[in-house]
């Protein structure tokens, strides 16, 4: 049975800019499990275990949420916690332009899922690269020192496609394949609900 998730993927450039910051976050020592740099993504939904037959209409549902969508741009920037407040559990790189087009785009897919029958998020949509999670308290002073010092601002990305991701676990830690990776809009005639949702996340 595959563990799902729906994401948009962040782009290599980025990730290898991220994996330097991650790089420099690491020289705190803190009890951290840092994430790969090849596994760095915005997750839109996580679906979780789901059996195999229902797969294809997952994705035939993605596609057409894909297909109500033109591409924007979206710009990474910012380090943050979770939660903001008290000890940390997650660490995350931020986005700054096009957050409110991936909240509309998150939307849209919770909506979709939603009518396949999964459970909706409990939590606001909060757009965000995870790269670490917290393990223990361990020099977390020095952790947090260097993530004030460092200002992350990437240059704007073009976002083209939503991904349905799986992710095994396996000895070594877990290993994410793209199952389908489904395409917004682009040229010809959008119907008019494509249009809406469109004008929604640009």
């Amino acid at each position: 049975m595959p563990r799902l998730f729906v994401a948009v993927e962040t782009p290599q450039e980025i990730r290898t800019a991220i994996a330097r910051v991650i790089e420099g976050l690491k020289g705190s020592g803190a009890e951290v499990r840092w994430e790969e740099p090849e596994k760095l993504h915005i997750t839109l939904k996580f679906l979780g275990n789901t059996e195999e037959e229902r797969v294809p209409r997952i994705i035939a549902a993605l596609e057409d949420v894909a297909q109500k969508v033109e591409p924007f741009d979206i710009q990474y920037a910012s380090l943050g916690t979770f939660p903001p407040k008290g000890q940390p559990r997650v660490l995350w790189v931020g986005v700054r332009q096009g957050e409110q087009s991936l909240k509309m785009l998150a939307a849209a897919v919770e909506t979709a899922m939603g009518e396949l029958g999964f459970e909706p998020e409990e939590r606001a949509f909060h757009p965000h690269v995870t790269i670490g999670r917290v393990k223990g308290g361990r020099n977390m002073h020095d952790l947090l020192r260097r993530m004030e010092s460092i200002t992350f601002e990437s240059q704007p990305t073009h976002v083209t496609h939503i991904s349905l991701v799986k992710s095994e676990l396996r000895p070594s830690g877990s290993v994410y394949t793209t199952v389908r990776a489904c395409p917004f809009h682009t040229g010809g005639t959008a119907t008019q609900e494509g249009r809406r949702l469109s004008d929604t996340v640009r």
